[in-house]
């Protein structure tokens, strides 16, 4: 696959959409006001947007049913772009993590009852669309339960098309309206290729502007490797450790049990630390939330996740947003029992450069950004990837920031021919959570199109 010519991808991909049987384009169940929500459980008096939440039947025949939650822009959202939100795993949750954790209106406090309004939310900037994929993450479900074994990228993509096209019918104000995809982690996958496939459905009725990723997993091998030398960097590991995957390890695709023997003794000398963000706390009071809230004082508790699994487990809240109450599993953050990283499919192994390179021969925006404490998916391994796809600099490396009078740096930038490439200083591998400012900020400039203000000099004295 990562040789493969971006023209014969293309077209492979516009093959498969083709054919798609017209019922599975056909407009889905259900109409946008039996999805609106007129509040949400404990959500504060001020705010004023409007709130959906249902299911797109997709109409196959696993009876898919895909969840999803839509929050129009706080101000002139008939003039604002529509957004896609996607988290990764895969089998992690866009509507918990995206909307509850990261970039959604409302935080979830310490009683796993009361929402908060958060600052930094996405929506005052685009109308923002979260949905629950592949099927069985999250609400997503389908009848026929035997679909979950068979899953990987392409039926992700197909699945997510299909939704797109029925969620546009059931609200067809936001067609051809600008269009962007957002996603970070696994959905380094999912974007990209959702992105190639829409642009070979050209009648799907979606005018894709853009797609931007985070911390995204592009080269799975290659970023697994740099783990261990990006933490070996940063002295979290010994030089032994670090000397004997050298030896033993003879490159980024070797899994012989030497090399993985050499990298569990490596990986088990951290510690209890957060590989996600190397240095910021971790939760040593799990599945638990506290009988009164904290008003709102630490939004980026490192428990976070537990208040928000509370909180979307509550009845009145299955009621309101019109969750599926008989489904068989409570909802969690992320379905492992249903996918894993190798497992999934025809997924892990394969390069994202190929996808990527046929998102921007297709005339669509690309912008690529990394938290840069993240050991998971380390920022020295996205470099490399980018440096990888061969495309010529137009802008070279320069420090950025929120506001062009600031000299506080945020991070640093590149531009290529068709991709721009970002870090975000200070952020681990989510980047709305560890610094929701920049992040905001980053996502401002990507759907304008604008490039990333630069960083004021600083003045001595």
């Amino acid at each position: 696959m990562a040789t493969m010519n971006v023209r014969a991808l293309c077209l492979a991909v516009a093959i498969v959409f083709s054919v798609l049987p017209r019922q599975a384009l056909a407009a889905g169940e259900g109409s946008k006001e039996a999805d609106k929500i007129a509040a949400l459980p404990g959500q504060p008096k001020d705010a004023a947007f409007q709130q959906y939440s249902g299911y797109v039947n997709l109409g196959d025949k696993a009876g898919k049913s895909l969840f999803y939650y839509f929050v129009e822009a706080t101000a002139d959202p008939a003039t604002k772009p529509l957004l896609l939100w996607l988290n990764g795993g895969p089998g992690c949750s866009s509507f918990g993590i995206g909307a509850f954790q990261e970039i959604g209106p409302f935080r979830v406090d310490t009683d796993g009852k009361t929402l908060c309004n958060f600052k930094y939310a996405w929506n005052t900037v685009a109308n923002v669309l979260y949905l629950e994929s592949p099927v069985g993450v999250g609400f997503s479900y389908a009848a026929n339960t035997d679909v979950y074994k068979g899953m990987g990228d392409n039926m992700t993509a197909d699945d997510s098309l299909q939704f797109l096209v029925k969620w546009l019918d059931r609200f067809p104000e936001y067609k051809g309206r600008d269009f962007f995809i957002v996603g970070e982690s696994y959905a380094g996958h999912y974007v990209p290729e959702l992105a190639t496939a829409i642009i070979a459905a050209k009648n799907a009725g979606i005018n894709l502007k853009g797609i931007a990723v985070g911390n995204a997993i592009l080269e799975f091998a290659a970023e697994q490797a740099a783990l261990y030398e990006y933490l070996w960097q940063h002295a979290f590991l010994s030089d032994s450790a670090h000397t004997l995957i050298a030896q033993r390890c003879k490159n980024a695709e070797d899994n012989s049990p030497l090399c993985s023997g050499a990298r569990d003794t490596a990986y088990n000398q951290l510690g209890n630390i957060d590989v996600y963000n190397i240095y910021s706390g971790t939760c040593h009071d799990k599945n638990k939330v506290k009988p009164t809230g904290s008003n709102c004082m630490d939004l980026a508790d490192p428990c976070a996740q537990y208040y928000v699994e509370a909180y979307l487990n509550q009845p009145e809240v299955l009621k309101v947003i019109r969750a599926n109450t008989e489904l068989k599993y409570k909802w969690t953050r992320c379905r492992q029992t249903f996918y894993s990283l190798l497992k999934f499919g025809d997924s892990p192994t394969k390069s994202m450069l190929p996808y990527i390179k046929a998102v921007v021969a297709g005339g669509v925006r690309v912008w690529v950004f990394s938290g840069d404490l993240d050991a998971m998916v380390p920022v020295i391994a996205t470099k490399q990837s980018m440096e990888k796809l061969g495309l010529g600099v137009v802008a070279d490396w320069r420090p950025w920031s929120i506001d062009p009078k600031d000299p506080e740096v945020a991070g640093y930038v590149i531009e290529y021919k068709g991709v721009v490439f970002a870090t975000v200083r200070g952020s681990g591998h989510m980047v709305p959570i560890d610094s929701p400012a920049r992040g905001l900020a980053l996502f401002s400039s990507f759907i304008k199109g604008e490039p990333l203000p630069k960083a004021a000099p600083m003045v001595d004295g």
